[in-house]
């Protein structure tokens, strides 16, 4: 039985992003600081990050389609797997769901942005870290209330996802 040839890329560590997928994450990582603090302050973020996250999430989505459309030989299986996972994932951390977290619908929306950028391989390190992040200093942010400010968590695990996959390349 032989390995299919999309196997390598489904699972590669290394961060590879176009011109336009570096634009769109220096504007994610502003849109994520201003939410973080926002999320800080006020334990809420403003709606307007939900529905530009949201934006962003269809906009990767469309630019990956048309991507492999115009490359020759394109991995339409990694893109499934992809897409896939990030679809899985966010479901599972919906707030009614509750198997990996419990998120409001913008801090889903935050996570699926930030994995659109990611291998398949580098998502399932994402919601690792953030997982292991919410873990270590939930209980500082959390200060004996229910709801907790979770954009801290995006941030940090978007960071160290993003050093992650710069130091694998």
């Amino acid at each position: 039985m032989t390995v299919p040839p999309w196997i390598h890329n489904a699972f590669d560590f290394s961060l590879s992003l176009s011109y336009w997928q570096t634009l769109g994450l220096a504007f994610l990582l502003g849109t994520f600081s201003v939410a973080t603090w926002s999320d800080l302050k006020r334990l809420t973020a403003q709606r307007e990050f939900l529905e530009i996250w949201l934006v962003f999430v269809c906009g990767m989505l469309v630019y990956e389609v048309y991507e492999a459309r115009v490359q020759e030989g394109a991995e339409w299986e990694v893109i499934a797997v992809k897409w896939g996972l990030i679809g899985v994932l966010s479901v599972l951390s919906l707030d009614r769901i509750g198997v990996l977290f419990r998120l409001a619908r913008a801090d889903v929306a935050a996570m699926a942005a930030a994995a659109s950028l990611l291998s398949p391989v580098l998502i399932v390190a994402f919601f690792v870290q953030a997982k292991v992040i919410a873990w270590i200093i939930g209980p500082l942010l959390r200060r004996g209330r229910t709801h907790w400010p979770f954009m801290p968590v995006v941030t940090l695990a978007t960071l160290g996802t993003l050093v992650l996959g710069w130091l694998c390349r």
